[in-house]
């Protein structure tokens, strides 16, 4: 029974942020081949401030969902549909706020961000039109996170699929037939994700449905809640930009604008394969959070460690995959042969740090989950903010340049160790 549950939620919520990344995948695909690499590049460069938009809207529907998962196991249900509504609201007002800022600043932006003069145009357009749907981008993953959590994991991925499906459908229509370049590319990822919302709010109506969409009562004592317990998400959701920013300075110095464009093709193949990793980790997610707030520890435990098992060999077969196709997948953004070189050594490299990020990530989510805070901000801040800010800048430094793609692997590897020794403190879990 556990083990047909988990599937259930696990496999939805992997095939939504396959999905999900999928189609940046093919973004990056049609904005290679259509428009070139210097767009590729920009939107390697943009991806940082966006990521800020679906970091923080994550910490909230993170945080949120925990907290809702967690009533619903103890059979508050009232209590659950205000922390719903109130989440929700939280992420509407942030989408809004970004939405002005980068209509307004989307050069300044680029410039922080490290766009060289041939990038700074195209930068920040993306930027600008990218986010002019920032509430869409975080309304979709908020709602798909709740409707999981009540218990329609099915309607999430289909909510995902249908943001995914139109979005490759406009994405060739803006780009080729109507020649818009990456504005396109930017407009048609914003509708997909107002086509998934549209659908995944088809959710709140129906009668089995237990939240409910409403205005909600302000609650300063659940807002802080909230975020205090989404806070580890959002650390965890800013590690791979984190690392982006910071490899895109070192590429952009010693490749220059070729080693970007390949990067981001790297970038965009890291947003899946880590995409079905967070997948993973937000499947578990209200099965832990309910196995903790009924009290049931042997769930709690069975699901943790299941989710461990199936990190790993998802792990190890994608880095497989990855050896045996990688020049092929680079090649179909852009056969530039040194771009592909590049990113397919970057790749060989890159892969062998993922069956610790899968750990990492599962780990991670099982700290969030059941309220163990302090044990997920120490793992998420490491992971983000810490070892691979160090580890990217040092090896190359320690080793020379030729070791670049390295520093990750010691990054995600100190981590796991961190983590190994925090669960075993922990002697509910070992």
């Amino acid at each position: 029974m556990r083990n047909k549950q988990f599937y259930q939620f696990a496999i939805p919520a992997i095939g939504a942020m396959l999905v999900t990344g999928l189609y940046f995948v093919v973004d990056g695909i049609f904005v290679g081949r259509g428009i070139g690499t210097d767009a590729l590049a920009a939107i390697n460069v943009s991806v940082p401030f966006i990521c800020i938009l679906t970091s923080v809207s994550m910490m909230i529907t993170m945080g949120g969902a925990t907290i809702t998962a967690i009533h619903f196991g103890r059979g508050e249900n009232e209590q659950a549909n205000h922390c719903f509504q109130l989440s929700l609201l939280m992420v509407i007002l942030f989408g809004l706020f970004m939405t002005v800022m980068s209509a307004l600043f989307s050069k300044n932006i680029a410039k922080l961000l490290g766009a060289s003069d041939i990038l700074l145009e195209p930068t920040a357009d993306y930027i600008k039109y990218f986010v002019i749907f920032g509430i869409f981008f975080c309304g979709a993953n908020t709602l798909s996170a709740f409707v999981r959590n009540d218990n329609n994991p099915q309607l999430a991925l289909w909510g995902m699929l249908v943001g995914a499906l139109s979005n490759i459908f406009l994405d060739w229509l803006f780009i080729f037939p109507m020649k818009m370049g990456i504005i396109g590319a930017a407009i048609a990822s914003g509708l997909g994700q107002v086509l998934a919302c549209l659908l995944l709010c088809t959710h709140f109506i129906r009668k089995k449905a237990k939240l409910h969409i409403r205005v909600p009562q302000i609650s300063f004592s659940m807002i802080r809640q909230i975020i205090k317990t989404g806070v580890p998400e959002f650390v965890t959701q800013m590690s791979q930009p984190i690392t982006i920013l910071c490899y895109n300075f070192l590429v952009l110095r010693m490749f220059g604008e070729i080693g970007v464009a390949a990067f981001s093709v790297v970038s965009y193949l890291l947003v899946v394969i880590i995409g079905i990793f967070i997948g993973l980790a937000q499947g578990m997610q209200p099965l832990l959070s309910r196995s903790f707030g009924s009290g049931k520890s042997d769930d709690e435990r069975y699901f943790f460690h299941k989710g461990l098992r199936l990190g790993l060999i998802l792990a190890i077969v994608i880095y497989i995959l990855l050896w045996i196709f990688g020049k092929q997948l680079i090649a179909i953004f852009n056969p530039d042969p040194d771009l592909v070189q590049i990113g397919y050594h970057c790749l060989k490299i890159y892969g062998l740090c993922l069956a610790f990020t899968a750990l990492n990530v599962v780990h991670t989510i099982y700290f969030l989950s059941t309220r163990r805070t302090k044990e997920a901000i120490c793992l998420s801040t490491l992971r983000s903010f810490v070892a691979n800010t160090i580890f990217v800048f040092l090896i190359p430094v320690l080793f020379g340049d030729d070791a670049i793609w390295v520093g990750i692997i010691f990054a995600e590897g100190f981590v796991c160790c961190i983590a190994l020794l925090l669960r075993h403190r922990n002697k509910q879990i070992v």
